[in-house]
């Protein structure tokens, strides 16, 4: 055989592992969400789901010169971890730790309670087999301690992680959730900073601002304005869609391959009265802003019942449904579907993102009332091993 056309079969081989297995696929796991329709840890698909967040550990107590995390959530860890082990030699499990920007802040501004909070993260990962640990900094643009201290602790974290790699001779990872809120970026973050510090940064939908239509918007719905501004003109584009601010990790200097991008499998429903919207650009949003969240898993029953128009959000890149209720008022319910998630994994695609996350695995039609069990979740792990990995787009370009 020639030897040209052996290097070039490797190679397209090569490529084609590289591809199957660059990008991430996380699935997120919440006992007490999980708990409440009976799914146990047994039940995360594993062959799909390679990587695990344990969203459940809340920020732990400050105890003199302790910091203590909480023995019911250490234990129904321990739990998960126990269930990942058995049936898997190679799944990654990610304990992630909430707090506020106070809450971490106010730890991390002091050496002593920095270095009690990076003892207790320690102790996830040796102690508890934790393979990785993200903060889940609930960043505020008022907080003006957070770009310093955020770093100052990440900073420590990072030794501490490295230290815990070496002494069980096992790659331990530190992650950390970012906002994909635009005042947030420009407010709260040292973005490259943040980034060198960190292996994956999982960019969170649910923090996305609230003044579009679709809850998860893939670009900003343009505005039309009273008059002309310099600039903008008539009609002003709000950069809030997730093209928009998932570009300012990039732009502000993270790499592409440590973002993984969050999808939620949920919908937001809305009620407001018809006869407003004009007045606030249709945006129902302003109308509404906290709305009801809906799992997949009841969404895909409930916008089955009769009275339901559905329609397509072109800027946001989301589907919705409308039905007038009995009060005249107008439900709206904006959700994900295979077609939207096709754009994002498209947009996954072509930032060359280090791959995704889901929230929740227990929030798809797990049980299939709605036809097969865990479509959303199969159809983004599919897609995900059919992203070509850095490695491939190398061996390609060369």
């Amino acid at each position: 055989m020639n030897i040209f056309v052996w290097v070039t079969l490797t190679l397209s081989v090569y490529v084609r592992c590289s591809t199957a297995q660059g990008k991430k696929f996380v699935c997120s796991f919440s006992p007490s969400k999980a708990d409440l329709i009976g799914y146990q840890p047994e039940n995360i698909p594993l062959e799909v789901c390679p990587d695990v967040i344990f969203k459940a550990f809340s920020f732990p107590s400050i105890v003199g010169r302790q910091i203590l995390f909480s023995d019911n959530e250490k234990i129904a860890f321990s739990r998960v971890v126990s269930s990942v082990r058995k049936r898997s030699n190679t799944a990654r499990i990610v304990a992630s730790i909430d707090g506020t920007a106070r809450d971490f802040a106010t730890t991390s501004i002091a050496i002593v309670r920095r270095k009690a909070f990076v003892q207790a993260a320690v102790e996830l990962l040796l102690e508890l087999d934790a393979d990785a640990i993200e903060l889940n900094w609930k960043a505020s643009s008022n907080s003006g301690n957070d770009r310093a201290t955020m770093v100052q602790l990440l900073q420590d974290l990072r030794h501490a992680v490295i230290a815990a790699s070496k002494s069980r001779n096992r790659t331990r990872e530190l992650w950390f959730r970012g906002s994909l809120h635009p005042s947030l970026l420009a407010d709260a973050y040292n973005i490259f900073d943040v980034c060198e510090l960190v292996d994956h940064v999982t960019l969170d939908p649910s923090t996305a601002e609230s003044l579009e239509n679709s809850h998860a918007p893939l670009y900003g719905t343009p505005q039309e304005l009273g008059m002309y501004i310099p600039n903008i003109g008539t009609v002003y584009y709000p950069k809030n869609g997730f093209n928009t601010t998932t570009q300012r990790w990039i732009d502000e200097g993270c790499a592409p391959k440590k973002l993984l991008l969050g999808i939620g499998l949920y919908g937001i429903s809305r009620i407001f009265s018809p006869a407003l919207a004009p007045y606030l650009y249709n945006k129902v949003n302003l109308l509404a802003p906290n709305g009801t969240h809906l799992e997949h898993r009841e969404l895909c029953k409930y916008i089955r019942e009769a009275g339901w128009s559905y329609a397509w959000d072109g800027y946001g890149g989301m589907p919705y449904v409308t039905r007038t209720l009995q009060n005249g008022l107008v439900e709206r319910i904006s959700y994900e579907d295979l077609d939207s998630l096709r754009l994002k994994m498209d947009m996954v695609e072509q930032k060359r993102f280090g791959g995704i996350y889901i929230d929740y695995v227990h929030s798809d039609d797990i049980y299939g009332s709605c036809g097969q069990a865990y479509t959303l979740t199969t159809y983004l792990s599919r897609r995900v091993h059919t992203i070509p990995s850095d490695i491939g787009f190398a061996i390609e370009w060369n």
